[in-house]
């Protein structure tokens, strides 16, 4: 498998609107304790962030890791805010 055929530029990039996405929301949240409230918006960012890696050609498994991974970096993220 070469290096070249994987979409860098791409992934890079909804990598990281994915942790700044978790970060906002986890923010956003943080003087609430239901975590109903954060998982909804993170469930309604999935559409613009599918549609945004589809376009970007993205592969699907890719696509899937990378949204767990900002689900799991919200859920630390909002814990960071309620233990404080």
């Amino acid at each position: 498998m070469s290096l070249a055929k994987i979409p860098v530029i791409p992934l890079v990039t909804i990598f990281i609107i994915t942790i700044i996405a978790a970060y906002v929301i986890a923010w956003y949240y943080r003087e609430e304790y239901d975590p109903m409230r954060y998982i909804k918006a993170y469930l309604i960012y999935a559409i613009p962030f599918l549609i945004l890696s589809l376009v970007l050609h993205v592969n699907i498994v890719l696509i899937i890791g990378t949204y767990l991974f900002g689900a799991v970096v919200l859920v630390f993220r909002n814990q960071h805010y309620f233990d404080h």
